[in-house]
Order: structure tokens, then C-alpha cells, then sequence
């Protein structure tokens, strides 16, 4: 009986809700196919356009510092996938999608950077792989393993796509991955693996964007991420940060429904009391990073484009500190340093950066 009532009230509730007043035409099975078909593959062309952009750009900025890298390895520069990672990697699609696209299954090269030894081989993106060291081999997490294995063992590995064997030799190069995010924030993070983020690929020149990824290598090269972790752990700051954070910002918005407005928002001072250490090290990431973009060939005074962008875009760094220097202040050491750089390469001294003393 119970049973029954609750079902009945369910009901009504659904009998309550509104509908739609205009008569909307049905979508005709055929053009939606169609329609998804075109979509499907423009949006994993572009995806995967990006990545290789993303990748291209990192592998000088990878491999000219893996010295100074505390964890490097002898890598190929090469991206293999299934269509299952194909679709995760073409930003989310679904590989029932790829598959009604006609996207065959097994592993497939995505990517081979350019300038790195899979591409110099001759290897290229779209090529089916038959075996990895004579073996095949279609899961491209095991792919990737075996072709770790036998770098870090100095071997040369052997790779058959359609139908033919490529021997490549690996190239030492800074351990760390490299992914894009669909976001649409004009950022990139290092807490991990380097994360760049689509609003970032959208805004910024080739120069400006692998002067960012330099930057989230300074992070990995300076040991940041330990740092961070040390500090929070001495500070309490992962039980009092949350806590203080949400209040701050939950105040910013009581005070904007009551049509108060603040310069310099509450959650930005929370964030600065929390951990007042990251300006400090964003700084030292400034530096160290434009000292690894120009070890790559880049130049340091490319770099100040992605200030200029990040201050149209969030003008609220400018004047407001809560996680990294303001902006005019990034610029300022940015010129000092790229002046230091350049004196360096006159000098035909090397590029490292300079210790604190």
C-alpha cells in the first residue's frame, strides 16, 4: 500500500511539471547521424591538433634540460593509443562515437613529436601498430611500459607499423607527463604531470605557450611539488585552508547580493594567508623557467606575452596577490632576467640559473 502511494505522488508531481509550448520539429535520424558524424570528427581533429602543438612544443623544452631534470630517461617522443584513449584523449568523446565515425580498434600511433627520434625514424601519426619489440601488443598502457622498459634499459626499440619495422634510439628527456584539459581558463599547472589547458593553447603565440610549459618545468626542476607538500603539512594548511577558503568566498557572495563591491576579493587574501609560500615559488619558477625556455632556443623576451594576455584576460592580477606576483612585477624580473640571459649568451657563459645566496 505504501508502495503504491509513493508511486501515485511520483506521478502527480510528473503531472505538475511544465511542458513545452511550441511545436518543435522531430530530428530526423539520418541528418542527426550525419550531423554527429561531422561533429565527432571535427571536434577530434581539432583535440588532437592541439595536442601535437602541445607536444611539439614540449619536446625541446623536455629534452635541452633533462640535466638539470632530477628525474630523466632515454624517450622516443611518441603518443600510442586505442580507440578507447583515442576518444579520452580527442577531449571526451565517447568511443561509440569513433566507432560510428568508422575509427578502427587497436593501437595507433597519435602522435609523433617532431624533432624527436619516432618522428626522425619516420613514424607519423594515423599509422596502425602491428607489434612493439616483436610483439603485438594492443592495450597502449602495456605499449608504453615495454617501450620503458627497453629505453631504460639502452636498448633501441623496434616498432612495426603498417606493415613496416622502425628501429628508434631513445634521447634523454625530463620524466614528466604532459596532458591537455579542456578547460577554458588561461592557465597550466604542474602538481603532477604538466597540465596545459585549452583556454591557454587558445591565447597565446607558439613562443608564449612553450615559455609557459618551461615554466611548469621549473616547478618539477625546482622540486616545488615536495615543497608544497612540506610547507602545508608544518602550516595545518590542508585543515584550516578549505575551511577559510569557502568562508571567504561565501562572504564574497553575500557581499555582492547585497551590492557590495570589493577590489580585492576575500578568497584571494584567504588564499594568500593559507599558504603565503607560492608567490615565492611561482617567482623562482619565472626565473628558472625562462632560463629553461631559452636553453631550448626560445626567446626570453617572448615570454612576457603571456602576462600581457593573462592581464587582459584576468586584470584582477595587476593589483590584487593571492597565489603569484602581480603581474607588473613578473614582468619587471622577467625583462631582468632575459637581460641576464642575454649577457650570459654574449659572454658564451652557460645558461643556469643563478643560486641565492
Amino acid at each position: 500500500m505504501g508502495r503504491a502511494v509513493c508511486i501515485l505522488f511520483v506521478l502527480c508531481l510528473f503531472a505538475g511539471c511544465a511542458t513545452p509550448r511550441y511545436a518543435v520539429p522531430d530530428a530526423d535520424a539520418a541528418l542527426s547521424a550525419e550531423a554527429e558524424a561531422g561533429l565527432v570528427r571535427e571536434a577530434m581533429a581539432t583535440a588532437l591538433a592541439r595536442r601535437a602543438r602541445v607536444y611539439d612544443l614540449a619536446w625541446p623544452v623536455l629534452t635541452a634540460n633533462a640535466e638539470l631534470c632530477s628525474d630523466a630517461a632515454p624517450r622516443i617522443g611518441i603518443v600510442l593509443a586505442d580507440r578507447d584513449q583515442l576518444a579520452r584523449l580527442s577531449g571526451g568523446l565517447e568511443p561509440e562515437a569513433l566507432e560510428r565515425l568508422g575509427v578502427p580498434e587497436g593501437l595507433r600511433i597519435v602522435h609523433a613529436h617532431a624533432g624527436g627520434p619516432a618522428h626522425a625514424a619516420g613514424l607519423r601519426a594515423g599509422q596502425a601498430v602491428d607489434a612493439v619489440m616483436g610483439e603485438a601488443i594492443t592495450d597502449p598502457d602495456r605499449a608504453a611500459r615495454r617501450l620503458r622498459r627497453a629505453l631504460e634499459a639502452g636498448e633501441a626499440v623496434t616498432i612495426t607499423a603498417d606493415g613496416q619495422a622502425y628501429e628508434v634510439a631513445g634521447t634523454p628527456a625530463c620524466d614528466v607527463g604532459l596532458k591537455v584539459s579542456t578547460s577554458q581558463a588561461i592557465n597550466a599547472t604542474a602538481i603532477g604531470d604538466i597540465v596545459v589547458y585549452t583556454g591557454l593553447i587558445r591565447s597565446l603565440s607558439d613562443e608564449a605557450l612553450q615559455a609557459v610549459i618551461a615554466h611548469e618545468l621549473a616547478h618539477v626542476v625546482a622540486d616545488h611539488r615536495a615543497k608544497y607538500a612540506r610547507n602545508a603539512l608544518v602550516t595545518g594548511a590542508p585543515v584550516v585552508g578549505p575551511v577559510l577558503y569557502y568562508a571567504a568566498r561565501g562572504a564574497d557572495g553575500l557581499l555582492g547580493l547585497v551590492g557590495v563591491e570589493r577590489d580585492r576579493p576575500l578568497a584571494a587574501g584567504a588564499l594568500r594567508a593559507i599558504a603565503p609560500w607560492t608567490e615565492g615559488f611561482e617567482a623562482e619558477a619565472d626565473y628558472v623557467g625562462l632560463y629553461l625556455f631559452a636553453r631550448a632556443g626560445g626567446d626570453p623576451g617572448a615570454a612576457a606575452e603571456v602576462f600581457e594576455v593573462m592581464g587582459r584576460e584576468g586584470p584582477q592580477g595587476i593589483t590584487v596577490r593571492a597565489t603569484h606576483p602581480l603581474l607588473p612585477e613578473r614582468l619587471a624580473r622577467l625583462r631582468a632576467a632575459a637581460a641576464e640571459i642575454e649577457a650570459k649568451r654574449a659572454a658564451g657563459a652557460p645558461l643556469l640559473p643563478e643560486l641565492a645566496e
